[in-house]
């Protein structure tokens, strides 16, 4: 089979996995904040909060993780594809996000799943508040909490810079990401929320467009002359 032929299939595949976690994360986003439009106080208060509208919370983990899903192979093309042109930012934005994606999925299913548990379970805040203060306080989880974090957040800007350095995309699409990522952290409440959302998407669906394989060139057929109108 020709090389030719088979080449853009890859980069295809994280142009839609790109798109279709853009839409899934930002749907879970608007999703959990339309739901669950208080912050609690204390993280042992979601238990409270998930035994409020479980099925709702379990909707939102199930989006988020299949969100997170489509994002790691996506962000492997992402890295690859700026990384033809960019190394440097390519190989930085790399060491960042795929931990951070790796991860804020292991981190969401534990925090999601065991709330969802013991809220279906109908354990109380009071009764589980020492083994979430426990957890909160371990090291081990607090780092992965922070790689999460720091590497989503700064791994994404970076490959997404990268990505209109190498020319992949226009600057608008690295700097919506950037407003969805500082008003994701400096804001509450729904309405905001709902704008990161519409950012979010815009964003990861204009870095899928970077993605996508350039058509090839028509090459004329053997013996096909050229063809001027009018003559």
């Amino acid at each position: 089979m020709d090389e030719q032929t088979t080449r853009p299939y890859g980069p295809r595949f994280a142009a839609v996995a790109m798109a279709g976690g853009g839409v899934l994360y930002s749907a879970a986003n608007a999703f959990y904040w339309a739901m669950f439009p208080d912050e609690v106080s204390e993280t042992a208060a979601n238990v409270d909060v998930a035994a409020s509208a479980l099925g709702a919370w379990r909707v939102e983990t199930i989006l988020f993780m299949l969100a997170h899903l489509l994002l790691l192979p996506a962000m492997a093309g992402l890295i690859v594809a700026v990384g033809r042109r960019r190394r440097l930012l390519a190989t930085v934005g790399a060491a960042f996000v795929v931990p951070g994606l790796y991860f804020s999925a292991v981190h969401l299913w534990y925090y999601n799943a065991f709330f969802g548990a013991l809220a279906g379970g109908g354990v109380k805040t009071d009764a589980v508040r020492p083994v979430v203060d426990a957890l909160d306080q371990d090291p081990l989880v607090m780092a992965s909490f922070m790689v999460w974090i720091l590497g989503w957040l700064i791994g994404l800007l970076i490959l997404a810079f990268g990505a209109w350095r190498a020319g992949l995309v226009s600057l608008w699409v690295p700097l919506v990401l950037t407003v969805g990522t500082v008003l994701d952290v400096v804001s509450s409440g729904l309405a905001p929320k709902l704008a990161v959302s519409a950012l979010m998407a815009a964003g990861l669906i204009g870095l899928a467009q970077g993605l996508r394989p350039a058509r090839p060139e028509r090459v004329p057929v053997a013996g096909e002359a050229d063809h001027v109108p009018g003559r």
